[in-house]
């Protein structure tokens, strides 16, 4: 692209960055949309939220701009803005089948910060270790870890 051409579309840097921003945010939010609601106890193992797969399908699409942007020159904004993203994705999940907070082992806010913290640290693992999973196969795992834990036999606390 010329400058001169550039100047046509953009004022300056800012504005190419806000522009992309917008541009990835609104497709990963779409992404994260969450069209059937299912109550956890109704999930079958083989069950993959089409939406978890969709997340990783986005990233994969756009990773040019996922690795620079969270990872190699990380972007405090657009970080940001992906965890409001993921923040929104994860209540959604939690309240959008009706849960109570009776039903919850640990209060929703903590639940939700967590699971948030969680998902963009597995983003930034899967672009550092170079897509070695598949979408689904990520989509697969971060719903195993959030449901069983990451141990294959429970820990059992005494009280």
């Amino acid at each position: 692209m010329t400058r001169p051409t550039f100047y046509k579309m953009y004022k300056d840097i800012v504005d190419l960055r806000v522009d992309l921003h917008h541009g990835i945010l609104k497709d990963l939010k779409e992404s994260l949309t969450i069209h059937n609601p299912q109550r956890i106890a109704n999930l079958l193992p083989e069950y993959l939220p089409h939406n978890m797969v969709a997340l990783f399908e986005h990233i994969l699409q756009n990773q040019l701009a996922y690795e620079v942007l969270l990872v190699y020159k990380p972007d405090d904004l657009f970080i940001q803005e992906v965890k409001g993203i993921l923040r929104q994705y994860v209540e959604d999940g939690i309240r959008l089948p009706q849960t109570t907070e009776d039903e919850l082992r640990i209060e929703a806010g903590f639940v939700i910060a967590y699971t948030t913290g969680a998902y963009l640290e597995s983003i930034i693992w899967w672009i550092l270790s170079n897509y070695r999973l598949s979408p689904e196969q990520m989509a697969a795992k971060l719903l195993e870890v959030s449901l069983h834990g990451p141990y294959k036999n429970p820990i059992q606390w005494h009280r």
